[in-house]
Formats: C-alpha cells, sequence, structure tokens
C-alpha cells in the first residue's frame, strides 16, 4: 500500500470513513462520509496522531511554534499531536485550544494552553473540511489575539468540494489568508484506493461505491 492508501485504510477501519448514503452539513448527498469524532480509543488516537505529525514534519518543520485546536474536534487532535512531535521527532511545541464559551472565573478567556505570551507562528489542526466555515471562525478570532501569528492549517481530509467560486474550500483559505493548507489525503486518494479491487475487499465497500464517487466528484469537485 501507499502511504496515502495506508491512511484511507485506517479510516475505514477506525469507522471514521464510511461509504453509503449520507447528506452533508451543505444539504448535499454524499457516498462517503468522514467523521474524526469515531476515534474513541487511545489507540486510534494515537495512531491519527501519527499521520498528523508526519504531515506536520512534512509541511511545517522548523516553521511553527504552536499547534491551535478549534473546539471542539481539534482539541484531541492537536494535542495528540502535540505528544506525537515531542515523542517521535523530538520537537516541542506549545498547544493551545479554545472554550466555546468564555471562562470568567479562574483564570478567565476563552484560551486554554499556550497564552501566546510572545509572537508565536502557528499551525491549525482541524479534522475535515468542506465550506471552510469552521476555518474562518477559526482564522477571525486568532486574528483578534496579540501574537498569534496564523501560517497554516493541517487537516485530515480535503473533500475538494467547489464553493461558489469554484475554488475548494482549502484552496479559498490559502487565496483568502494568505497561508499553507494541506491535507493528509483528499478526495483523489480516496478514489485511487477505492479504484484497486483488493483495497474494496479488504474494507467491505459496497459494490458500485466506486462510480458514485466518481459521480460525486464529477458533480462536486472543485477545479
Amino acid at each position: 500500500m501507499t502511504e496515502t492508501d495506508t491512511f484511507v485504510h485506517f479510516l475505514v477501519e477506525s469507522g471514521a470513513l464510511k461509504f453509503g448514503n449520507f447528506v452533508t452539513k451543505s444539504g448535499r448527498e454524499t457516498p462517503y462520509f468522514i467523521n474524526t469524532g469515531e476515534f474513541r480509543t487511545g489507540a486510534s488516537l494515537s495512531k491519527l496522531a501519527e499521520f498528523y505529525a508526519a504531515a506536520f514534519m512534512k509541511h511545517f518543520d522548523g516553521k511553527a511554534q504552536n499547534l491551535y485546536g478549534p473546539a471542539y474536534k481539534g482539541i484531541p487532535l492537536c494535542a495528540a499531536t502535540a505528544m506525537k512531535l515531542s515523542d517521535v521527532y523530538a520537537k516541542n511545541l506549545t498547544f493551545t485550544y479554545n472554550r466555546k464559551e468564555v471562562k470568567d472565573h479562574g483564570e478567565g478567556g476563552s484560551l486554554v494552553g499556550y497564552k501566546y505570551a510572545e509572537k508565536t507562528n502557528v499551525v491549525i489542526i482541524e479534522d475535515v473540511i468542506t465550506a471552510g466555515t469552521s476555518v474562518n471562525e477559526t482564522m477571525q478570532a486568532l486574528s483578534q489575539i496579540e501574537n498569534a501569528n496564523v501560517i497554516g492549517l493541517l487537516i485530515s481530509v480535503d473533500r475538494k468540494e467547489k464553493l461558489e467560486n469554484g475554488k475548494s474550500a482549502l484552496q479559498t483559505v490559502q487565496d483568502e489568508y494568505g497561508i499553507e493548507a494541506h491535507s493528509i489525503v483528499n478526495i483523489n486518494d480516496i478514489i485511487a484506493f477505492l479504484e484497486n479491487e483488493e483495497n474494496r475487499k479488504a474494507v467491505g465497500a459496497p459494490e458500485g461505491i466506486l462510480d458514485r464517487v466518481y459521480a460525486y466528484r464529477e458533480k462536486w469537485g472543485a477545479v
């Protein structure tokens, strides 16, 4: 298996990538669905963090000092990735996450973890991007924090679906905010995985799923 095939297989095996009939938040009927909330054991989260850490090293090594995890799914992702970067690569980055509700007692505020005491290059750790709504909210929030300099975004899966501008959300984020945005895999990698009959058998992919994913990409795929 290729590196991307290994990750796709891991997603399916963990229940995070499912094939069938689903409806996205935007109302589109889709033959596949990704939910990193399915990573609910120490072993699966540890393995997922290995992939995130490897992707960080590939794209951001030496460029950033902090990982930011938007509540809620980004919280365990950024913490686990920071741990893997330390354990596997001896990279001791800080990490930060936010509260949905601002705390008015104790230390107060909306941030937990590193509080950006000095200018710090930040990489946002998210799960999946479709429309980019949550990323826009995160960028707006971090723009209000002195010393938080966002340089990148790292996600698990890029669905590469077109927005109204014809571009994908990941490309739009890059263009609008001038940051690097990378995914561990994207829909083309998932299709490449499904094109291998042995892979389809290995994960028990439903009959006809490849044609359905082809059709979905043809209809909604970004340029």
